[in-house]
């Protein structure tokens, strides 16, 4: 298929003509702000079109371009963003109840064995939760923001690269964790407990976990390597085989009295899940869709991990900070009585299978924000945060009036102790009070990654949680004599800052800044390709003098759009 070339200046070199490494020394780029502003974004995108774009198995955003050759904006309008979000969400709330089943199911299993075991899974699950699982996912909503913003670029195959950076971040990462959690849990924990017999057992338990954090890590990468292609349902298809197949081994091998090993069944039971997830995961990427994207393994994986890693950082501390503040809350609801306890984990069960709702949207409205700004769409960017922003708003009403409605009902699934219900009772409207704010919060986020600034999430975070939330939670919750109820007082008022601060940074985004930044980083990928094909040509011409074709050649090059 013959490109699309834009008019451009004469004095600007074309990209897409020329074989040698003159992208990054092209005129234009530094007209970018300018009164040439648009020849700029036009001279960009015109340059971004490839022979390659005849790769049509990719899900794309539909293109036109004038008589001159102008390649134009997507369009879209905001009620069309509505509905391609909510398109877009419903199979991820799917996959996020489903894996946030995977712990509950493990809960529940070993509950049965004793108080002292379940307690034991609790204590793990914490320390592996802030200990590995959030630096993972904190590390990986670093793909939030390059994989979507190079797939709109069309650069297909720096979404492949980036998720191979990624995950040899994580793989490497995951050597200090295994050996913090799996020689330094158990001194930990007894000076946090002081129990003996509770320790062995978190600890054990946590040892056995360790082995399936390699396959979490896989189908993590994996799962934002395919949405950012637009392909949300891939995640939901494996867990829809996953978490039946979780509840059958957690039953078999802890209860089973020919195959069961009784309290290590547990983790036992994930760890298979785990890598069953990501050999599934990985197989439809290879074999059903998502294959198109993939770069292949080289040197270049190696090259080029300042974004990355100037990504990671800001991420994890978003995700470290949040949930660090309410394991705090959850330890400090225990000095209450084991009435307050037992309704704070109902509050937070409660409030986490809901979030699951604004979460999704948060997912979607990143990706699609993301593709945007990478195909230089600043319209289509600047509804689709819109939409995001008026959805939340709208399912956090939802949310709020479901908890409103049925919060007794919902107490009563998990208990029937008296005190427990009336307590949980009045926490849960509580919970309904900042609904509207979790979700616009958590949405706004996901448009923040999608721009790639994490960072401003992350020192909200911080701040929210621990210069307001806590002292504000201790003070109501011990000095005023509020108990359980004054805790979530505080929090409220940390996620009440939150969105607020968040959708005020998303509505007043400079977007033109944003797409020159992420052309930059094309123009920067495209480089480092070129750079590591040149490496390797040279490296042929030394190891077989006189090679054939030692020209680089451009493969995936900067290509069409997603929807």
């Amino acid at each position: 298929m013959n490109s699309v070339r834009a008019a451009r200046r004469p004095s600007t070199r074309s990209y897409a003509d020329d074989d040698d490494l003159s992208l990054l020394a092209d005129e234009s780029f530094h007209q970018y702000g300018s009164i040439n502003e648009e020849h700029y974004i036009q001279g960009r995108r015109a340059s971004m079109k490839s022979s390659m774009s005849q790769l049509n198995p990719l899900n794309l955003i539909p293109t036109k371009t004038t008589d001159a050759g102008i390649i134009l904006e997507v369009e879209t309008s905001t009620f069309q963003e509505l509905g391609l979000l909510a398109v877009s969400a419903i199979p991820l709330v799917i996959t996020f109840l489903l894996q946030f089943s995977l712990t509950v199911a493990s809960v529940f299993s070993v509950g049965n064995l004793g108080s002292q075991e379940l307690a034991a899974v609790s204590l793990s699950n914490l320390l592996c939760n802030v200990s590995a699982y959030a630096i993972i996912q904190g590390i990986a909503s670093s793909l939030s923001t390059l994989c979507p913003q190079a797939y709109g670029r069309k650069d297909y195959r720096a979404v492949g690269m980036h998720s191979l950076r990624c995950l040899v971040l994580l793989l490497l990462l995951y050597v200090p964790m295994y050996a913090f959690l799996h020689w330094g849990s158990r001194p930990l924990l007894l000076k946090i407990i002081q129990d003996e017999r509770l320790s062995d057992l978190a600890s054990s338990y946590l040892k056995r976990l360790l082995y399936g954090v390699p396959g979490y890590i896989v189908f993590e990468v994996l799962k934002q390597y395919l949405q950012a292609q637009g392909i949300f349902h891939a995640s939901t298809l494996v867990l829809v085989l996953c978490a039946p197949l979780n509840i059958f081994l957690n039953y078999q091998l802890v209860w089973n009295e020919t195959y069961g090993i009784g309290f290590l069944g547990a983790p036992t039971a994930v760890v298979i899940t785990n890598w069953c997830m990501a050999s599934m995961l990985f197989c439809y990427a290879v074999f059903v869709n998502g294959y198109q994207c993939w770069c292949g393994f080289s040197r270049d994986v190696f090259r080029n991990w300042s974004r990355t890693l100037q990504l990671a950082g800001p991420g994890v501390i978003m995700i470290e900070a949040e949930w660090l503040a309410f394991e705090i809350i959850t330890f400090a609801s225990s000095k209450f009585g084991t009435a307050a306890l037992a309704s704070q984990s109902i509050m937070t069960t409660t409030g986490s299978t809901i979030y699951q709702i604004p979460l999704a949207i948060s997912v979607a409205a990143s990706t699609r924000v993301a593709w945007f700004i990478g195909s230089a769409s600043k319209d289509a960017a600047v509804k689709s945060a819109h939409a995001a922003t008026w959805m939340s708003v709208l399912f956090g009403a939802i949310n709020a009036v479901v908890l409103v409605r049925f919060r007794k009902e919902v107490v009563s699934c998990f208990s029937s102790d008296p005190e427990v219900v009336e307590l949980a009772s009045k926490v849960l409207i509580i919970g309904a009070a900042y609904q509207v704010n979790d979700a616009i919060a958590c949405v706004s986020g996901g448009v923040l990654r999608g721009q790639g600034r994490q960072y401003i999430s992350g020192w909200l975070n911080l701040v929210s949680y621990y210069v307001f939330a806590l002292p504000i939670a201790f003070a109501c919750g011990f000095h005023l004599h509020m108990g359980l109820i004054g805790l979530w007082i505080g929090m409220m008022c940390a996620l009440c800052f939150v969105s607020l601060a968040e959708c005020y940074y998303v509505l007043t985004t400079d977007w033109d800044t944003l797409i020159k930044r992420s052309i930059e980083e094309g123009m920067k990928e495209q480089a480092s390709f070129q750079e590591a094909l040149l490496d390797q040509a040279s490296f042929q011409e030394v190891i077989i003098p006189g090679s054939a074709s030692l020209r680089p050649v451009r493969s995936h090059s900067l290509l069409p759009i997603p929807v």
